[in-house]
């Protein structure tokens, strides 16, 4: 079987779950049945966080354990403890991979986008409660992505290498874009929805915006002081970003999510760029244009004046009922 039949067979194995997963979450949810929908939930991205482990340990288990394992006690005498000493040393082998911090360290950075996601897409589901259109535009958008991050995870495990490869690199920089959009959506959606204080927006979105950022700094290999102190200058100007966007923002928390997603996009342009060393002016001046006209389109066609009655109070901040 080629790599690529692999790939193939392994995603259509992973889409059926995801796909079918977020329909009967959709159809749970909208019946109004909460409890199951959470336990359903749980089970689905139990599932992902399975494929992810199946994916790495078929490409970095160490093969011929059991050998390994003969010749260590080939030496003993032929009994019932020597092939049980055998069978627990050919096991010790096979897990190898999964005992070294060097290759449990990388599993758990994969772990993040597609979590992220899932649980994003869950919390977006419940607030847009009874919207179907609204729903199933997530769930296929979300599932897209999801996939397409998968593709090039199986890819990235099978090259084995430290840094990752520019090709794969582009996809899941895609894929990292709109897990910070549907983040920040779902993150001041779900605040917003039970009017909690702006300073959860604002940890939140440091939150995610650093760890967003800290694993793309590990894909580089290039986790240094200097470049994690970067990371937390961009994460507080996001908080930044935050704390207007939570307050001053429309009742449309998506196209809040895309003004944030555009100013991600820039910042993250321009500390890419600067790792690889090919930061010009103009570079600089290409990723500002496209980020600035992603915000203006979002921003100059958002109604800041809409505002449910009754709804949140943050009179002690602004002076205003939101």
């Amino acid at each position: 079987m080629t790599h690529k039949t692999q790939k193939i067979i392994s995603t259509i194995l992973l889409a059926i779950p995801v796909v079918g997963g977020f329909e009967i979450l959709i159809y749970i949810l909208n019946l109004n049945q909460p409890g199951i929908y959470l336990q359903v939930a749980g089970w689905i991205f139990v599932y992902l966080l399975f494929k992810i482990v199946f994916l790495f340990d078929l490409h970095y288990k160490q093969r011929g354990s059991w050998d390994r394992a003969r010749a260590r006690h080939e030496s003993s005498a032929a009994s019932l403890w020597r092939h049980v000493k055998i069978l627990f040393t050919a096991f010790w082998y096979r897990v190898e991979h999964l005992r070294a911090w060097r290759y449990l360290r990388q599993w758990l950075y994969c772990l993040l986008i597609p979590s992220f996601i899932f649980w994003a897409t869950i919390s977006l589901f419940y607030v847009k409660f009874g919207q179907l259109v609204q729903q199933q535009t997530l769930a296929v958008l979300s599932s897209a992505m999801l996939l397409l991050y998968y593709w090039n995870v199986k890819e990235f495990f099978f090259r084995k290498k430290e840094v990752v490869d520019s090709d794969i690199f582009v996809a899941t920089t895609t894929v990292k874009i709109y897990t910070a959009v549907i983040l920040y959506a779902a993150s001041l959606s779900m605040l917003r929805y039970f009017c909690l204080h702006p300073a959860y927006f604002v940890i939140e979105t440091f939150c995610f915006t650093f760890l967003l950022l800290y694993q793309a700094v590990y894909q580089h290999r290039l986790i240094t002081g200097r470049n994690i102190a970067a990371v937390l200058l961009i994460a507080l100007l996001m908080s930044a970003v935050a704390l207007p966007v939570y307050l001053y923002w429309g009742l449309n928390y998506f196209t809040a999510a895309v003004f944030m997603g555009a100013c991600y996009n820039f910042l993250w342009g321009i500390f890419h760029y600067r790792l690889d060393g090919s930061l010009t002016l103009k570079v600089f001046v290409e990723v500002f244009l496209i980020s600035a006209i992603v915000a203006s389109m979002v921003f100059f066609t958002t109604n800041f004046r809409a505002r449910i009655l009754d709804g949140c109070n943050f009179t002690a901040i602004t002076g205003k009922t939101f």
